[in-house]
């Protein structure tokens, strides 16, 4: 049976071709920094924030497919707890990886 990934992540996809998981990628289209905004708003920790992501993105697939196998995965990269969002030029990206480093 073909299962869905709710995920965008080309590595994720990858993964599951290299094992011959069959399977097909359907983008869930939710607006993540809402929902990140509004756990971070009620003190979610990163570890909480990467599994509801996940979830809520398997939950908006799946209820288009109620008879396939969806699969939500979502990361999020924090360091002490705090969340590193994806930078959005590329002085941001240095900031980051000098930060992590």
């Amino acid at each position: 049976m073909k299962i869905i990934l709710a995920s965008q992540s080309g590595v994720r996809k990858q993964i599951l071709d290299k094992y011959k998981v069959d399977n097909e990628v359907i983008i869930s289209n939710v607006d993540e920094d809402e929902i990140k905004g509004s756990l971070l708003a009620e003190g979610a920790n990163p570890e909480i924030i990467s599994k509801n992501l996940a979830e809520i993105k398997s939950v908006k697939v799946s209820s288009k497919n109620p008879d396939r196998i969806v699969l939500g995965a979502d990361s999020v990269v924090s360091l002490n707890n705090e969340i590193i969002d994806k930078p959005k030029n590329r002085e941001e990206a240095f900031s980051i990886l000098k930060k992590l480093n």
